[in-house]
C-alpha cells in the first residue's frame, strides 16, 4: 500500500510524526508532499506536487490543519480514482470561536471558518477524528455522516516510547540506591493554549507555596503561546519561587526534561474543547512512564476508564477541570506516596502501549484507509 500526505502540512507535527511512524511500521509506503501556505501559491505548489510526485498512491492523506487544502486534494483524489482522508485535529471554527475566543461567534469571519470546516470535512472520503467526542462535533455540527468518522488516536512517537524504556531502566537501578529528599518535581510542556489551563497550575503552585513553602514542590513550565504571558505576570505578581520558566526547546531537549520529572501534567482548561480532546502531550508523558496529571472528561473517559487500558491499575491522576485547589492535592498525594507514583507511571506506560503506540495508531489507520478504499470501489 502507497499513501500520500498531500497539503501545506509540517511533516514533523507530533500527530503527522505518529501516523507517518506508525504507516510505516507496518510497511506502508508513504510519501510526504508538502507544500508551500504563502497565499496566492498554496494550490499551484499543491498541484505541481501532486502531479510530479504523487502518482501511484492508494489514498491521499490531508494531515492536520489543512482544512484548505481539502477541496483541490478531493479533486486531484477523484481524478486519480483513490479516495481522500482528511485528518482534521480540530474544527477551525470551535478552536477559533469558543475556544480560543479570537473571533465573534456571530460575526463574517465565525461564518468563513464554520463553512471551511463543513466544506473539507463533507468532502473527504473518510475523517479521522481523535476522539469520539470530536467525532460527535463533525457530524452534529457538520453534517459529517458517521460512517465516514475513524477514530484515530494522537498516540505518541517511537522517540518517546524509546526513551520511556530508558527511563525506566534508569529508575530500576536507581532504586537500589537511596536518595536525598528533595522537591517533588512537576513538569508542563506545551503552548500554553486556552484549554491546557496553565492557570490552575500556577494557582496550585501559590497554593503549595503557602502551605508547604517553596522547596516542597518544583514546576517548570516549558513552551510559549496565547496565555504565556498572563502566566508569567500571574508567576512575578505572586512572588512564585517554585515555578521555573523555559522557553521553547526543541523536540528532544523538551522530552528529556519531562523524563526527568516526578509529575507530568497534562491539561486542566474549562472549555468545551479540552473536554473533547486526548492531547499529545498526555500521550507522550504516559509513553516515558512519567505519572501525569490531568482533567476529568468524556475523552479520557474513552480511552482510560479504570480496567480498560490498564487493568494493573489506574494510568491516570485525574482532577476535575480548572481546579488549581485539586491539582495540588493530586501533587500533594504523590509527593507523600512515592509508591504510588511509580504504580501510576508504569500503569500508564502499559496503557499507552496497549493503543497509543505507532503501530497501534497505524493499525487503525489503515483499517480507514481500507473502508475508504472499499467504499470508493
Amino acid at each position: 500500500m502507497r499513501v500520500a500526505f498531500l497539503g501545506a502540512f509540517d511533516p514533523e507535527y507530533p500527530r503527522t510524526r505518529v501516523l507517518r511512524e506508525g504507516l510505516q511500521a507496518l510497511g506502508v509506503d508513504v510519501r510526504l508532499l508538502p507544500v508551500t501556505s504563502r497565499r496566492g501559491a498554496r494550490e499551484a505548489a499543491l498541484f505541481g506536487a501532486w502531479a510530479t510526485r504523487g502518482g501511484g498512491a492508494d489514498a491521499y492523506l490531508v494531515p492536520s490543519f489543512g482544512h484548505r487544502d481539502v477541496p483541490l486534494a478531493a479533486a486531484l483524489a477523484r481524478v486519480a480514482g483513490v479516495p481522500l482522508l482528511f485528518d482534521p485535529l480540530v474544527s477551525r471554527w470551535d478552536t477559533q470561536t469558543r475556544d480560543l475566543g479570537r473571533v465573534a461567534p456571530r460575526s463574517l469571519a465565525a461564518a468563513r471558518l464554520h463553512l471551511s470546516d463543513a466544506v473539507a470535512l463533507r468532502l473527504a472520503d473518510l475523517v479521522l477524528c481523535d476522539t469520539w467526542e470530536h467525532g460527535e462535533l463533525y457530524a452534529e455540527r457538520f453534517g459529517v455522516p458517521r460512517r465516514k468518522l475513524a477514530r484515530v488516536p494522537v498516540g505518541a512517537d517511537h522517540a518517546a516510547f524509546a526513551l520511556g524504556a530508558e527511563r525506566a531502566a534508569r529508575k530500576a537501578q536507581a532504586a537500589l540506591a537511596p536518595t536525598a529528599a528533595r522537591p517533588i518535581s512537576a513538569v508542563y510542556v506545551g503552548g500554553f493554549l486556552p484549554l491546557h489551563g496553565v492557570p490552575a497550575i500556577v494557582g496550585a503552585a501559590a497554593l503549595l507555596e503557602r502551605r508547604h513553602g517553596p522547596a516542597f514542590a518544583q514546576f517548570t513550565l516549558i513552551g510559549d503561546g496565547m496565555t504565556a504571558h498572563e502566566a508569567d505576570r500571574d508567576v512575578a505578581s505572586l512572588g512564585l519561587r517554585s515555578v521555573r520558566r523555559e522557553p521553547r526547546l526543541p523536540y528532544a531537549g523538551a522530552l528529556e526534561l519531562l523524563a526527568g520529572a516526578d509529575v507530568a501534567l497534562g491539561i486542566f482548561g474549562t472549555t468545551e474543547k479540552a473536554a473533547r480532546v486526548v492531547p499529545h502531550k498526555v500521550y507522550q508523558a504516559l509513553a516515558l512512564g512519567v505519572p501525569t496529571v490531568t482533567r476529568r472528561s468524556p475523552a479520557v473517559a474513552e480511552f482510560f476508564e479504570r480496567g480498560r487500558s490498564a487493568p494493573a491499575g489506574e494510568p491516570l491522576f485525574l482532577v476535575p477541570p480548572g481546579s488549581a485547589e485539586a491539582l495540588a492535592g493530586a501533587i500533594e498525594e504523590l509527593a507523600r506516596d512515592p509508591a504510588r507514583r511509580e504504580r501510576l507511571g508504569s500503569a500508564g506506560r502499559e496503557a499507552a502501549a496497549s493503543f497509543a503506540t505507532p503501530e497501534k495508531v497505524g493499525a487503525a489507520l489503515v483499517e480507514g484507509i481500507e473502508r475508504a478504499r472499499s467504499g470508493r470501489r
